[in-house]
């Protein structure tokens, strides 16, 4: 049913390569407002030297550089190789130089007292060892530095009107995560985490994208199940042939100009190294 996309990397459910990052740009796309504003309330500026943890394709990154301009300076992790090319390449043509992107994966990854500012996007709840990663992550700030993340709570998707290909998506996403090891539902945890791992001052928000009519954003539903279908079924959650049907009813769904879809809601967390 996938004749181009590729397998899960690792343990991680979601498609990498270019099938994953064709999903990541429709996402960036929706996430954009809601995150470029989060960053600027958190201070970012000149002269930060910030880090994008599982940047994906680049979006948080190109963004991050762009701010601290050329006295600061910018750096992109990931294990995706595929993701990570194309974030490089639309870099250079956008004349960035202040960034450097890695291929690595996060568990593992350790950069004690290093940056002002530490971002991860939808990261943590895919991560078996979340709690571990959170504090290499504020292990990598410097005094006064800042994580900021955000994340999801899968129990706040709906749509209108109820649509059961809809809520197999939604069941299918949580039952895959978590046996993968993540937590779907992780949004609402990440305060207490924070708290956990020694940050300060923190700070959370809730943002809630809700697509309608013919808004590129009802794509996202369907483009995630089709990135989730292959490790969906390596779990042995669904046999091909309901994913297909299952695809099909969610994308006559998505295109029907009378319906609304609500993403889940994502948590925005922000907290300071002391």
């Amino acid at each position: 049913m996938f004749p181009e996309g590729v397998g899960p990397l690792g343990g991680y459910a979601i498609r990498g390569g270019e099938a994953g990052k064709r999903r990541l740009d429709l996402l960036a796309q929706v996430m954009a407002p809601s995150t470029e504003a989060l960053l600027q309330r958190v201070g970012l500026r000149r002269g930060m030297k910030c880090l994008d943890l599982g940047c994906g394709g680049g979006h948080v990154t190109r963004f991050l550089a762009q701010r601290v301009a050329g006295e600061g300076g910018t750096v992109g992790i990931d294990m995706d190789a595929v993701k990570v090319a194309a974030a490089e390449q639309e870099c250079r043509s956008a004349g960035l130089l202040n960034v450097d992107f890695r291929v690595a994966n996060v568990i593992g990854w350790a950069e004690p007292e290093t940056y002002d500012l530490v971002f991860g996007r939808f990261i943590l709840s895919h991560l078996p060892t979340r709690i571990e990663v959170l504090a290499e992550m504020r292990r990598a700030l410097r005094s006064g530095g800042v994580v900021v993340l955000e994340d999801i709570d899968f129990s706040g998707a709906f749509c209108y009107p109820p649509n059961a290909a809809y809520e197999r998506y939604c069941e299918l996403y949580r039952a895959v995560i978590q046996r993968r090891g993540g937590d779907a539902d992780l949004g609402a945890k990440l305060y207490g985490m924070c708290l956990d791992v020694g940050l300060r001052d923190i700070e959370v928000s809730v943002v809630h994208p809700v697509h309608r009519g013919q808004d590129p954003g009802k794509q996202l539903s369907v483009s995630t199940l089709l990135n989730i279908g292959d490790a969906a079924i390596a779990e042995g959650l669904i046999a091909e042939a309901e994913l297909q049907s299952t695809v099909g009813a969610l994308t006559a769904f998505t295109e029907d100009p009378s319906t609304v879809i609500g993403v889940p809601r994502i948590f925005q967390v922000c907290g300071r190294r002391a």
